[in-house]
């Protein structure tokens, strides 16, 4: 089942709807690229790659503000309807939090480029064995939820909703661990404040990651399951 589902009678429209699309996935994969090359860093890897991390976080804006492009001339000159209409706010809200997850890799480069360069012992912390599930549970989450909307797979998008509270328990858990920390160490005080940035970072790109996934209800089934309890349609989830 591909993203447009059902030929169109307006061929430039399913043209263009492909085009959007594409540059959408596109922006997907070059943030989750940004993710996981962030991740290394703030885990051991080379400063250099941060450095490259925070200056190609540029070519993400040009993607966001091309595909809003595409957004406004397809809802201004095609006025699409139903799956269509669907289809092209889905992809536009995807936009949104793609950029926005870009703008948290990029804040974890910033903050693993400080912590090499200080060379604290606070910066052992963020390459601890909870850090790395931590990360990867994120980034497996974000991986999952563009997948989700490549294949329209409910299923998958179902999954990384829920994969959503498992994060949230494991960054609190290593919160509570920085506070014990910094209690032990005041003087890394500075370099702890930063390592929870981080931590928080990777807590909202799994908060961006289960925006995507509840989109896809929307995109598939034309109901919003965001807000559960103040929302009724995402009881029939």
């Amino acid at each position: 089942m591909s993203m447009t589902t059902g030929a169109h009678t307006l061929k430039k429209f399913d043209e263009e709807l492909a085009t959007l699309r594409d540059l959408v996935l596109r922006m997907g994969g070059e943030v989750e690229e940004q993710v996981a090359r962030a991740i290394g860093v703030l885990e051991g890897g080379d400063p250099a790659v941060a450095r490259e991390v925070i200056d190609r976080d540029r070519d993400i804006d040009r993607l966001e503000l091309k595909a809003d492009e595409e957004v406004a001339q397809l809802l201004a000159l095609r006025s699409p309807l139903g799956v269509d209409l669907r289809t092209v706010l889905t992809l536009s809200k995807t936009v949104n939090d793609l950029e926005r997850v870009g703008d948290e890799a990029k804040k974890i480069a910033r903050i693993a480029l400080q912590l090499h360069e200080e060379g604290r012992e606070a910066g052992d912390i963020a390459q601890s064995s909870q850090v790395s599930a931590l990360s990867q549970h994120a980034l497996s989450m974000l991986r999952g939820a563009l997948d989700a909307l490549v294949r329209l797979d409910l299923d998958r998008a179902a999954q990384v909703k829920s994969a959503d509270d498992t994060l949230d328990d494991g960054y609190k858990a290593i919160i509570a661990n920085i506070k014990d920390f910094a209690n032990r160490h005041p003087d890394a005080v500075g370099q702890v404040i930063q390592v929870m940035f981080a931590m928080k970072a990777l807590e909202r790109i799994g908060d961006h990651a289960k925006n995507i996934a509840q989109y896809v209800f929307y995109l598939v089934e034309g109901r919003d399951i965001r807000h559960p309890k103040s929302n009724p349609a995402a009881d029939r989830e």
